[in-house]
């Protein structure tokens, strides 16, 4: 039923306020809003708003048990172990089909589950009366730790199904069928993220499988440290792969850094047709060649790269310079140095960033998003801040290493924000390393233009004198819903070992967050006040410009001499 049959049928029975409320687009967008508790309620009002309700409650489903508790009421037993009361039968299937049909997600992990539910579903298994049991379901989660649970996965899977996120168990050999089949009856998958739980697991017999299998992915998602060269080698022969990419989540798994020390892939004529988005774990000089290698995929718009080894300012450089000579559509990259062993008092500045080290960046002319994370403070002045911003005026993501490890020794105060306000106006994310004080405030406003797009200024690990100063200062320019982030994510990337800082680190950056939470408390209030005044400012100047003009009209009329009368006496 269309909008225009619902309006013409309630037409002249309902009120005019009444009947939006029977308007299907609208009741779907405003039920996708509410909790599932307040649906259930909104499922008991009428039939019309039933279906749609229902719609809402069953379209992402977290528990299993709960769905197939609808076919026959589902019991715990002594052992723990999940079963039905009553064996589903084919009045129950019929009935199950209504909720059934409105699933798009389902989401289950083994571990999470208070009970046993192998028996429960193979009693589904044997009962089912089709071979689709969601039919609709477009994303399924499947976290499992056995292969036995693994190939539960297989009552969910059919033609339609579009994402697919599964575990690769220990148990699961690269010789054995099952993954075979996972992709036969899903042969339609456009992403595919997988949970490797083992770091040792060898993944190049089942990328020969998806390889086989899937011929329309498009999407592919590992935990890190898995993009070995074999692996790049086989998915550069899958003709509809767009995106690569690893992630650091540690409940996906994570693989051992010894499988990315050398990255040295063989690339075939036509490799990665459809590439755009690549996320790799390697060494710099590496992936340079890499670049540089015939048939390397250099139609790619965005780019990470993370590496754990050391590298010099001269090599990253180069990488940059690479990168700007091969890949002329690049729009957004990532460099990502996570190398964090110091063992120095003072910073060398030969182990520094620099500007002159970033100046490749300006011969990629579609740029528009740039991070680098380095455990040193990049080396830059106000003056290079200045062109920096001028030469990148399309910039809308630029994170100029905010959280280094080393901290004392800032090269940039606030007054390296006012370029990127002047230069930059499609500017959304803004990180820098500062010393934040606010003593060095412009004196007239005139001199800086105010963020019109800037939702995060990420001030990482930057210091900071005097909260309230500062938090006065930001307020000049800041727009009202910019938030301001700060403490550092290198706790959060790489392995357990990566992810631990030395005591004497966390306790010096601990001590950077209490000051910018304050100026985070501070700063909405601020600049509610700012603009409340720059209101006040803007209808005085309104008022006086009207009071010139009636001034000016007042005095041309006075001297003006009278126009002769028309009336004859």
């Amino acid at each position: 039923m269309t909008m225009a049959d619902v309006l013409d049928s309630t037409e002249g029975s309902l009120p005019v306020a009444s009947r939006i409320f029977h308007i299907p687009e609208l009741l779907h967008l405003m039920f996708s809003f509410l909790d599932k508790k307040s649906n259930v309620s909104n499922a008991c009002v009428c039939k019309f708003w039933s279906d749609i309700a229902l719609d809402a409650i069953w379209r992402e489903v977290d528990d299993l048990i709960q769905l197939l508790s609808i076919l026959k009421p589902i019991s715990v037993s002594m052992h723990g172990v999940y079963q039905f009361e009553n064996m589903p039968g084919v009045a129950d299937w019929t009935r199950f089909r209504k909720y059934a049909r409105r699933v798009r997600r389902l989401r289950f992990d083994f571990d999470s589950a208070e009970g046993g539910v192998e028996t429960a579903l193979d009693d589904v298994a044997m009962t089912r009366t089709s071979f689709e049991i969601l039919p609709n379901l477009h994303e399924l989660v499947w976290i499992c730790s056995s292969w036995r649970d693994l190939q539960r996965c297989l009552l969910f899977l059919h033609g339609r199904l579009k994402h697919l996120t599964l575990s690769i168990c220990p148990d699961l050999e690269e010789s054995d069928p099952l993954l075979t089949d996972i992709c036969a009856r899903a042969p339609n998958l456009q992403s595919l993220k997988l949970h490797v739980q083992e770091p040792d697991v060898q993944m190049s017999g089942h990328i020969q499988v998806i390889l086989q299998n899937l011929r329309y992915l498009r999407k592919i998602v590992l935990p890190e440290f898995h993009f070995t060269s074999e692996v790049i080698q086989q998915l550069s022969r899958m003709p509809n792969l767009g995106v690569i990419e690893f992630q650091y989540d540690l409940a996906m798994g994570a693989g051992d850094p010894r499988n990315v020390e050398r990255f040295v892939p063989v690339l075939a004529y036509g490799a990665f047709p459809a590439l755009y988005d690549l996320s790799l774990t390697a060494r710099i000089d590496d992936l340079e060649r890499f670049f540089q290698s015939p048939f390397a995929p250099t139609n790619i718009t965005t780019l990470y790269v993370n590496s754990y080894a050391i590298h010099s300012p001269a090599e990253v450089r180069s990488f940059l310079l690479t990168l700007s000579q091969e890949c002329k559509y690049l729009y957004r990259l990532h460099v990502i140095l996570l190398e964090k062993e110091i063992r120095q008092v003072t910073c060398i500045e030969d182990e520094q960033l620099s500007f002159y080290t970033l100046q490749p960046l300006f011969s990629i002319p579609n740029l528009v998003w740039f991070e680098v994370i380095h455990k040193y403070p990049l080396r830059i002045t106000q003056d290079e801040i200045e062109e920096l911003a001028s030469r990148l005026p399309s910039l809308e993501t630029l994170e100029l290493n905010p959280e280094p490890l080393f901290t004392r020794k800032p090269a940039l105060d606030l007054e390296a924000l006012l370029p990127f306000a002047n230069h930059c106006p499609k500017l959304r994310c803004l990180g820098l390393f500062m010393h934040a004080t606010g003593s060095r405030v412009p004196s007239a406003r005139s001199s800086f233009k105010l963020f019109r797009t800037l939702q995060v200024l990420n001030v990482g690990t930057s210091r900071i004198d005097s909260p309230k100063a500062v938090a006065a200062f930001l307020s000049l320019f800041f727009p009202p819903w910019c938030r301001l982030q700060f403490g550092i994510t290198w706790t959060h990337r790489g392995t357990s070992e990566h992810r631990s800082l030395s005591l004497y680190t966390l306790v010096e950056l601990s001590q950077r967050v209490d000051p910018w939470a304050e100026v985070s408390t501070l700063l909405p209030a601020l600049i509610q006040v700012r603009r409340e005044e720059w209101e006040r400012t803007r209808a005085l100047k309104e008022e006086v410009e009207d009071l010139r003009i009636r001034t000016r009209l007042v005095q041309d009329t006075a001297g003006r001499p009278p126009r002769d009368s028309c009336i004859v006496s």
